[in-house]
Formats: structure tokens, sequence, C-alpha cells
């Protein structure tokens, strides 16, 4: 059913659909044909379809998740907990993102997550409540964002950021396969603030109620002029090589790269 309404939103929104097949040309150019693209746009659709499912049926899924999750990296996650300093998941629409929370959720650690307030009031609370149920604490960008993301790392708490959206005229010009956008930097300017740890996070569907959480080694913060840019250019880097093994799982159908401001 929801694949039926993914396909159908995929053909009945042309604007959304243009954006996913102009961006698959940007990043790819003319090593794809036209029905390869047309078909990773598609089920694109698809699999942001199945990650608001997946959202709703959370609870479900919590029951037996040591069952359904693999993780691998938990070494990385670990050690960087036992510094005492928080740790910033750096994270993306790749896959069931709604389910990065699930590590913390199984090993018992606090973690938080910055999300965009929805204008619907009611989907919104329901949203919220969802992401609590695997004790995933939403902390809105709008309201006072940064003094509550350093509480918690204060704390040794973990807090996940989106970094794979368009970020405007606040952003650095970093390259993306191969072509410069606006990324935050906001990941490597809170792990240099605070000494936090700042671990890459990815969940992959491997099939239907099936996933791999992939926890990268620590990417460090070198110290030079240049660490800001660069330690953004590496989150790229990294969130790059992960699209490209599994495209079909990435929203394409955002506007990633757009004109300098």
């Amino acid at each position: 059913m929801m694949k039926r309404a993914a396909n159908l939103f995929f053909f009945c929104s042309p604007k959304r659909r243009n954006v996913a097949l102009d961006n698959l040309t940007l990043a790819y150019g003319n090593t794809l044909s036209s029905g390869q693209k047309r078909k990773i746009a598609r089920q694109s659709f698809e699999s942001q379809a199945l990650s608001m499912l997946e959202l709703f049926v959370i609870k479900k899924i919590k029951k037996d998740a040591g069952r359904r999750f693999s993780i691998t990296g938990q070494q990385n996650f670990n050690e960087a907990a036992a510094r005492g300093k928080g740790v910033v998941f750096v994270a993306s629409h790749l896959g069931s993102w709604e389910y990065i929370g699930f590590p913390g959720y199984l090993a018992r650690y606090p973690h938080s997550v910055i999300v965009k307030n929805i204008k619907n009031p009611y989907l919104n609370k329901m949203i919220d409540a969802l992401r609590r149920e695997i004790d995933t604490l939403p902390i809105l960008k709008e309201a006072n964002a940064l003094r509550i993301t350093l509480a918690e790392l204060r704390k040794n708490h973990g807090v996940a950021i989106v970094i794979d959206q368009w970020a405007g005229a606040e952003g650095l010009w970093v390259d993306f396969f191969g072509r410069a956008t606006s990324t935050t930097s906001f990941p490597a300017r809170l792990a240099k603030k605070t000494g936090s740890a700042l671990i890459p996070i990815y969940c992959l569907r491997k099939e239907l109620g099936r996933y791999e959480i992939q926890l990268l080694p620590e990417v460090p913060l070198p110290e030079d002029p240049e660490w800001e840019f660069r330690v953004t250019k590496r989150l790229n880097e990294l969130l790059e090589s992960q699209i490209r093994k599994c495209p079909e799982q990435w929203s394409w159908n955002h506007r990633r790269w757009r004109p300098r401001p």
C-alpha cells in the first residue's frame, strides 16, 4: 500500500520528480542512463514513504529491536561515550533515518535529535511522541536549540544533527558529489566547542523490518586554520560514499544544489 502511494506521488508530483532527476544528473552526470536515474528516483520516493511508515510502527519495532537491528561500529560509540564529553551524531536523510536513535535506546544512553517544527500542531505532537518511544529527545531548531544542545552534551548525552540539506547563506561551500553546495558546519563547531566526539551514523534498510546501523569511527578535528572546512568536507565525503552504495535510499527530491547566495 505504501509503495503504491509513493509511486502515485512520484508520478503526480512533477516538480519533486524533476528535482530528483536533476539532482541525479548533477551527481552522476552521464554515468547513469535516463532509465537508471528514473528508477533510482522512484525507489527514493518509496524509501521516503517507508521512513514515514517506520516512524508510525516504532512501538512494534522496539519490542524486538535486538533481532531487527545489527549495529556495526559499536566500539566507536562506546569509546566516544566513555570520554564523558558527549557525542555529536552526524546524521542524514539516508535509509531509515528516524531509527538512528536505536543504538542509544538499546544501550540506555540518553540521546536527542535536532528537528524542525511541523506546522500542523497535531501531527507535530504525534511525531514528537513517537520519537520519544525510544527515549529520543526532540530539540526544536526554533526554540533555544543551541542552549539545550550544549546542556545535553555537557551531561555526556548524544545529539544527532542532520547535515544533508541546503544550509543557505550560513553554510560553508563544500563539495558534495563533485559540486560545491552550502553545507552546515554546525556539527564540527559544536564538537570543537565542547570536546564531544564526532560520529557519523547511518541506518540502512536491509529489508522490511530489518536494519543495519553503522557507527563510523570518530572524525578528528585538526588543529589548523582550515579545520572547520576540512571537517565539514570529510563529513560530506563519508555521506557521499554511503549514498553511492545505496542511492535509492537517499532523498534526492530535496534541492541540495542551488545557486550561491
